[in-house]
């Protein structure tokens, strides 16, 4: 019976199979649903359990729970400004409010949402559909980028391994080899001025390396104080799809704090290797001038 009215929630709207890659929020494992929330008469939350207001681009495994009327079959949850709303079932009688049930979910926040407020509705529905109140669940999105002259941000949305790589204007490449594009002289030859680090640019972590899927899925390419003048070829690699049938990415690029380059895409096993840049360096992006 539980099944039944399950299937008469995801039937009533437009529901399909499609895992939201690009929501703003997530919940895996649960069925996304095509529509805006709106509030009716149905099944009431009762308790939003946040045990942190705070959470950051790119997390996975974000806890929510509560309490919802026992007429409820299931709960809904949206962030504002998405297209897709997720569909979770409701769990026990709680056991201080036998007239409650509780409910759980484990949220992913989209790898693109910026830092700022970010809103999720929760509401009750129950085996006919009926939506109840929408109860606001105001969070914050820490930003997850470091500063920098310049900063390429390579971040996904699902456990796989993706590698970020840039050719600079001097020819020297940037990627998990290659974690910095600062070269020591060679033996014999004078030493660099103290300051020659600053116009070189490093990789702060090879995120995903080996199917890992603890740390924020997300790889930074940063010259801290200045960034040679020139154009610079930006690729990704999928170097392990880690059993994921794709892969949904975003790339973006700041000059001195402003957007110079933002791009998204998914990327199939087929795409890893290709070595535009030589040497298993992915699939060609964009390119990036500085002056």
């Amino acid at each position: 019976m539980r099944w039944l009215a399950l299937l008469v929630l995801l039937g009533c709207e437009g529901a399909e199979p499609d895992p939201g890659l690009f929501q703003g929020l997530r919940v895996p494992g649960t069925q996304s649903v095509i529509g805006q929330m709106v509030a009716g008469s149905g099944p009431e939350v009762t308790v939003v359990d946040v045990r942190t207001p705070t959470v950051r681009a790119g997390q996975a495994g974000y806890g929510l729970a509560g309490r919802v009327v026992a007429t409820a079959a299931a709960v809904h949850l949206q962030r504002v400004g998405d297209d897709r709303y997720w569909v979770v079932p409701t769990g026990l009688p709680d056991p201080a409010n036998l007239d409650e049930l509780g409910w759980s979910a484990r949220l992913d926040i989209g790898v693109g949402v910026p830092a700022g407020p970010l809103v999720v509705r929760v509401a009750g529905v129950d085996a006919q559909g009926r939506r109840g109140p929408l109860t606001l669940v105001p969070l914050t999105v820490a930003s997850a980028t470091p500063e920098g002259a310049l900063v390429i941000t390579l971040a996904w949305d699902v456990p796989a391994d993706l590698d970020l790589y840039v050719l600079d204007p001097t020819g020297r490449r940037l990627g998990p080899d290659d974690p910095t594009t600062y070269e020591r002289p060679p033996p014999g030859a004078p030493p660099d001025p103290p300051d020659a680090w600053r116009g070189a640019g490093y990789l702060d972590q090879d995120a995903g390396a080996e199917c890992a899927t603890t740390g924020p899925l997300a790889e930074h390419g940063i010259w801290a104080e200045q960034a040679p003048s020139g154009t610079y070829q930006v690729s990704v690699d999928l170097a392990q799809s880690c059993g994921q049938p794709r892969v949904g990415y975003t790339l973006t690029a700041t000059l001195q704090g402003r957007v110079i380059l933002e791009r998204s895409g998914v990327l199939y096993e087929t795409d890893g290797r290709r070595g535009v840049l030589g040497g298993g360096s992915g699939v060609r992006i964009g390119e990036i001038r500085v002056p």
